[in-house]
């Protein structure tokens, strides 16, 4: 401390000892601070200004979702019948038209059902054509006597009837079911000895005999409860059941003749049994052909001596009747016989097969699933954007594993009833694919652009240059107009930028609709920077010795910096 004050009175007796060099140091001090202020201090806030020019142009608005890619109709094939899955002929990826078979069930039991309906539908024919001709003839007249007579014929031959059949079902029941009585025939020596054809012919022959024997014993409680003094109307029914039963018989009886010849030409010894049922089957044969011979006989002779027109109109109804009949349970056993091909319900792709040969089905059964060859695509909207969705509209289609592919579609349904789940309602847009692409498979996420509206030749300018206060748009224009490429870097105006009301109308995230307020051409601020500017003279300070010596001033220059801040 005692060394500073030394110092200062030293320098205090300088000063008054050199006043002009003192007076100069002085004046030099205060006037580099004050140069040094004058820097500082002049610093001031720049605003620029990026200018947009208002244009006509396209504004397209859309609304953006994503989904999933889905087949158009998708269906799983189930069977409608029951039995062994006989063959399965398509596997995934296979391309199927409507109506091609995909699998078989077996169908023994529908095919027997076909063949004795078809065996109904000729007897209800033959006598259709016995009632058109008794309804054509009108039989002028006939004698009680010829009408009792007939039918004491008909009876007769029911009675004949009666007394042959059973014993020709002991003997077919022998060959089929008693080993002992025609070993031969057992199916696993006819598999042994023959081949599987014999014994499917076996198979179908005794059912048509068991159905047989399965009606007559229904024929025989009704033939046990009538008399040749019950009502015409009764017995003519009866014979008419009772030539249908022949007619079975007679087809199984001949089946069976047919399997057992089949059977000895495949044999190298044939045996007695055989031989001695194939004769007991030949007696069988003419048995029943003369049996069914007196019935049709008497169903005729009952027809002729018909001698009312009403009743003959009566028959020919009743007997058109009994056609259509037996043409609709044709019609029902060969739908049901068709129904054990399973056929593709529409053309398209097997998406999976569930099923295989010889697994066990039923009604119900699921044999495949089916896809067609159009995919949709399914998205969900909120309820902003589902309400400018409508149908018809264009759509373009983006996929998240395949780059690059886009692809057009087109709007065809959105749901009128929203989903609400956790509180938010959704709606689901069906798209259509106006293009294919192979690549393109069902469950693939999609991202969907809809476009709502494409307005033409409108006035554009960009959404940061419309501004809203208290419900009304406007935007900043400056009073001077700019190149384009000036406007575009940004410029500084000596003048407040005005605000302009403007209507405003559609706009997508980066556009916005002008309806009036500007015109084409006109330039708008779309964005706005502020910064600071140092703009201040630097002048070179004298030093102590250039004031002594006289040295020159140096020139001052302006520096300049931009902090740009976004608002």
């Amino acid at each position: 401390m005692k060394s500073f004050m030394n110092f200062l009175g030293k320098v205090k007796k300088y000063a008054f000892a050199h006043k002009i060099i003192s007076t100069i140091v002085v004046v030099g001090v205060v006037w580099g601070g004050y140069a040094t202020y004058n820097h500082v201090s002049g610093s001031s806030t720049v605003t620029k200004y990026t200018l947009s020019t208002v244009s006509k142009g396209t504004l397209i608005t859309s609304v953006s979702g994503s989904g999933q890619v889905a087949a158009e109709n998708q269906v799983n094939i189930t069977s409608t019948v029951s039995g062994t899955v006989n063959s399965v002929s398509v596997i995934a990826g296979d391309e199927v038209t409507e109506g091609q078979v995909i699998a078989t069930i077996e169908n023994s039991d529908a095919i027997r059902a076909v063949n004795n309906a078809e065996l109904s539908l000729e007897n209800a024919k033959v006598a259709y054509d016995k009632a058109v001709k008794e309804a054509n003839a009108q039989v002028a007249s006939s004698t009680t006597s010829d009408v009792a007579k007939a039918y004491q014929s008909g009876y007769n031959a029911i009675v004949a009837t009666s007394i042959d059949l059973p014993v020709i079902f002991a003997t077919m029941n022998n060959i089929y079911y008693t080993a002992s009585h025609s070993p031969y025939f057992s199916e696993t020596n006819i598999a042994i000895n023959a081949d599987s054809t014999a014994v499917q012919y076996r198979l179908q022959a005794g059912a048509i005999l068991d159905e047989a024997k399965k009606e007559y014993d229904a024929n025989f409680l009704r033939y046990k409860n009538i008399s040749i003094n019950s009502s015409q109307a009764e017995i003519v029914s009866l014979l008419n059941e009772t030539n249908t039963i022949l007619q079975k018989v007679l087809s199984a009886l001949s089946g069976t003749y047919s399997t057992i010849d089949y059977i000895q030409g495949r044999l190298s010894t044939v045996p007695s049994e055989l031989t001695s049922d194939k004769s007991s089957i030949t007696s069988y044969v003419s048995k029943v052909n003369s049996d069914s011979t007196s019935i049709t006989n008497a169903l005729t002779s009952i027809d002729d001596s018909k001698t009312s027109e009403t009743t003959a109109d009566l028959g020919m109804k009743s007997a058109e009747l009994a056609v259509k009949q037996a043409e609709a349970t044709l019609s029902d056993a060969q739908k049901a016989l068709s129904d054990h091909n399973i056929k593709a319900p529409f053309t398209g792709v097997i998406a999976k097969v569930s099923a295989k040969q010889n697994d066990t089905a039923s009604n119900g059964t699921n044999i495949a699933t089916i896809v067609t060859k159009q995919q949709i695509v399914n998205i969900s909207l909120n309820e902003i954007d589902a309400a400018k969705v409508s149908k018809g509209e264009k759509v373009t289609l983006t996929f998240d594993a395949i780059d690059g592919l886009t692809l057009a579609g087109h709007v065809t349904n959105v749901d009128l009833v929203g989903t609400v789940s956790q509180g938010v309602v959704t709606y689901t847009v069906e798209i259509a694919f106006d293009d294919i692409d192979s690549r393109v498979k069902p469950g693939m996420t999609v991202n969907a652009n809809i476009i709502t509206s494409a307005k033409q030749d409108v006035l554009i300018v960009p959404s940061s240059a419309v501004k809203t206060s208290n419900g009304t748009s406007y935007v900043q224009v400056l009073d001077q107009k700019y190149d384009s490429a000036t406007a575009s870097q940004g410029v500084v105006s000596s003048t407040a930028p005005t605000n302009l009301v403007v209507t405003v109308g559609s706009s997508n995230d980066t556009s916005v609709e002008i309806v009036s307020g500007l015109s084409e051409g006109d330039q708008v601020i779309s964005r706005t920077t502020t910064g600071t500017a140092s703009s201040a003279k630097t002048s070179t300070t004298p030093s102590l010795l250039s004031g002594l010596t006289g040295g020159n001033r140096g020139a001052g220059s302006t520096a300049s910096a931009v902090r740009a801040v976004t608002r």
